[in-house]
């Protein structure tokens, strides 16, 4: 159901599907291309006056040429560069996340355009990529994960209906953050990002501020993670283009792509994968050498594509002078080809060194002999206090109430025993326990009020306590709404239409 607060925010549809055209033409054939911020690493190489750049472009651009320069008082100094493409690189490879929008049972046409365009982005998926494929309605399903074969990932495209409910709500951008912890937080590759394929409407409750906050907090997520957001807009109606502004901005933020499918034919541009699997696989390493420099200034990395658009990249002051004052290796550093000067103190002779060890003996044998009589430590008053108590034979400890104990397998577990007439119980251990209706968790509730990853219960110095997960229902304990709160034996759990009770001995 799309609630009528987002009715509000369909002003002048026509200039909103004008501008967002305009700005997919600006970012396609700028002079610029955009460097991906959350890769872009700058590093001296080891021992050496190099500066290593490891950079990924925010489209499928191919760098043919790499320059470095720096303007001084003296005039501006090229420096020498080598550059090496991502795919030339060990290991080269991505994590996709392939997110489609099956929400509203009205869909089932562009559902179906969304499993074909899947379809054909896993025909054009480099070797050594890996990638899982998810549905999203009112949570998040996976249905193919990471690993699975190609006949498993077409059942799953096959299986893919548009069976939402429409009297549930969509959160997009809520379940997709929570994707990124569950799923690509993990992985091993080299890069990884998501591609969401979607209308947009995201119907978070609290209106258009409310979706607002939830789309900054998955994009701040994402930052934090290195993840690209690749948002592909599927408008049922031409009206319906002013929904993809969110989607823009998200992909603009975490250096995605952002593009939208004909309205018509429900089809994707041509170019939209190879673009996508360029934009990951884009960029690579330039090493600057700067030992030519006698002074420290910002330097000025420049790549041209082979269809003339440029890139840059600055490199502060600061780095430059880090590299260039490098030290040289320890083992070079103890050696000196330079003569010993005239005044320089001549070697000790060898007679010299017994003298200084027969005062050195002498001083020892004094300070033992005075630590003996008391004259110069008072052992005896320090150490009465403990010969006045005699010494008893040590007992075994008794074990106290702490937090490596509670975290101990012997402690006793935990119940959730549901409140369905037949008292279904669900062990709880003192490690914690995730819960929710997805597979991945350890106590599975199939019930559509429960989200994918629900909530948490864990014990903590030796108290139980539960912890909503940004549930889209929330989380109840004796009939009060909490984020997080401590369990006591007999306590009432609510999630969403689920009721449970919390029994530990």
């Amino acid at each position: 159901m799309r609630p009528a607060a987002y009715r509000i925010r369909r002003v002048f549809p026509l200039l909103a599907l004008l501008s967002t055209a305009a700005a997919l033409t600006s970012d396609s054939w700028g002079q610029e291309v955009r460097v991906s911020a959350s890769d872009l690493k700058i590093e001296g190489v080891d021992g050496k006056k190099k500066i290593r750049v490891s950079l990924r472009l925010a489209d499928a651009a191919t760098v043919s040429v790499a320059a470095a320069k720096l303007q001084t008082v003296s005039g501006e100094t090229v420096l020498p560069v080598t550059w090496k493409a991502f795919d030339s690189l060990q290991p080269a490879n991505c994590a996709w996340l392939v997110v489609v929008d099956n929400s509203n049972p009205a869909r089932q046409r562009t559902i179906a355009a969304c499993a074909d365009e899947t379809r054909t982005f896993l025909k054009l998926l480099p070797k050594g990529d890996a990638v899982m494929i998810a549905s999203l309605a009112r949570d998040l399903v996976v249905v193919a994960p990471f690993g699975s074969t190609s006949s498993q990932q077409e059942a799953a495209l096959a299986g893919m209906k548009a069976d939402g409910d429409a009297s549930l709500t969509t959160l997009i951008f809520q379940n997709v953050k929570h994707a990124l912890g569950d799923h690509l937080a993990r992985r091993d590759e080299t890069r990884r990002c998501v591609v969401l394929l979607t209308d947009g409407k995201d119907e978070t409750p609290g209106g258009p501020l409310r979706v607002t906050e939830r789309r900054n907090e998955l994009i701040a997520e994402a930052k934090r993670l290195g993840v690209a957001v690749h948002t592909l807009g599927f408008a049922e109606k031409a009206t319906e283009a002013n929904y993809f502004a969110d989607l823009k901005e998200l992909s603009v933020q975490t250096d995605g792509v952002h593009l939208p499918a004909d309205v018509t034919s429900r089809r994707l541009p041509d170019d939209t994968w190879p673009t996508l699997i360029g934009a990951m696989h884009s960029g690579g390493t330039a090493v600057l050498d700067v030992s030519s420099l006698i002074e420290a200034a910002p330097v000025k990395l420049e790549l041209t594509s082979e269809s003339g658009r440029k890139a840059s990249v600055a490199i502060p002051s600061d780095v430059v002078e880090r590299v260039l004052h490098v030290d040289p290796p320890p083992a070079l550093a103890l050696q000196s080809t330079e003569p010993q000067s005239e005044d320089m103190s001549p070697m000790m002779p060898l007679w010299g060194w017994g003298v200084v060890g027969v005062v050195l003996l002498a001083v020892i044998a004094l300070a033992s002999r005075r630590n003996k009589t008391g004259t110069v430590v008072d052992t005896n008053k320090r150490a009465s206090p403990v010969r006045e108590e005699p010494v008893a034979a040590p007992k075994k400890p008794t074990p106290q109430p702490s937090a490596s104990v509670v975290e101990n397998t012997s402690v006793p577990p935990a119940y959730l025993e549901l409140v369905d007439g037949k008292k279904t119980r669900h062990t709880v251990m003192a490690k914690g326990v995730k819960i929710g209706s997805g597979k991945h968790n350890d106590i599975v509730l199939k019930d559509d009020s429960v989200s994918e990853t629900h909530c948490l219960i864990t014990m903590t110095n030796g108290e139980w306590t539960i912890a909503d997960l940004e549930s889209a229902n929330g989380l109840r304990v004796n009939g009060t709404y909490y984020h997080q709160a401590s369990l006591n034996p007999g306590d009432e759990i609510e999630l969403g239409e689920v009721k449970m009770r919390f029994v530990a001995e």
